[in-house]
């Protein structure tokens, strides 16, 4: 069962980008609850306590028990807005969840036995990192696993190998012979070098000299910008 993080919750009086930016300021977070139970509800949390409940074992798929003033609500934060270059939240939905009603995640798939394949020395390849399922809430796994110990060249890992590892009652949310993982061939060092010589004389084809045009354009981009 999924462990719940407590997270507290003011209304928001005030909408807008002013409003906004004034809270992400006072290092608060805006957001908005809706789903179970709940009209939708503009919000902010605590920026510092939004970050430590999104970083348990359960990453994104924490289960965060919501107090807004008074009133508790198990939701899972969705649709985070992150700035591209401070990583700071800037904007968090929460959905509001059933306890006995399926919702669909993400789960990450980890490998285990990667020091232990065949002697033959095969690659591993990672094609799926996470994998959606269909659960009730509390249920919700960390992580599921996928053994890659003992496998040869040639040798798959499909979804369905993860089937054994789900809470009960819940299911895949997606082809069960999706393709997790794959053990290729090694290649090697002759092969290698004959890839890198094949890339470096397609560059070499395909390399188009300066033209006139260039510098022209990089004027006209000049004069827009003074413009």
């Amino acid at each position: 069962m999924s462990k719940q993080v407590p997270l507290s919750a003011e209304k928001r009086s005030h909408q807008g980008k002013g409003a906004a930016g004034r809270l992400r300021k006072q290092g608060r977070v805006p957001g908005i609850v809706y789903g179970y139970k709940i009209e939708p509800t503009p919000v902010s949390v605590d920026a510092l306590e939004l970050y430590h409940a999104l970083h348990t074992e359960a990453g994104r798929n924490a289960m965060i028990r919501l107090d807004i003033e008074g009133n508790s609500h198990l939701t899972l934060a969705r649709d985070l807005q992150i700035h591209p270059v401070r990583q700071e939240t800037l904007h968090v939905d929460f959905l509001a969840v059933d306890t006995d009603s399926q919702i669909s995640v993400e789960v990450p798939v980890h490998l285990v036995g990667e020091d232990d394949l065949a002697p033959t020395g095969g690659v591993v390849n990672q094609i799926l990192y996470t994998v959606p399922i269909l659960v009730r809430p509390l249920d919700v796994p960390n992580a599921l696993e996928i053994s890659v110990e003992g496998l040869d060249v040639g040798d798959v890992k499909r979804v369905e190998d993860l089937a054994a590892q789900l809470p009960d009652g819940a299911e895949f949310d997606t082809d069960l012979e999706t393709t997790v993982v794959t053990i290729n061939a090694p290649v090697s060092e002759a092969e290698l070098e004959a890839l890198e010589e094949g890339v470096g004389a397609g560059a070499e084809d395909t390399g188009a000299e300066p033209t006139e045009e260039a510098p022209a354009d990089a004027a006209g981009e000049g004069a827009a910008e003074e413009a």
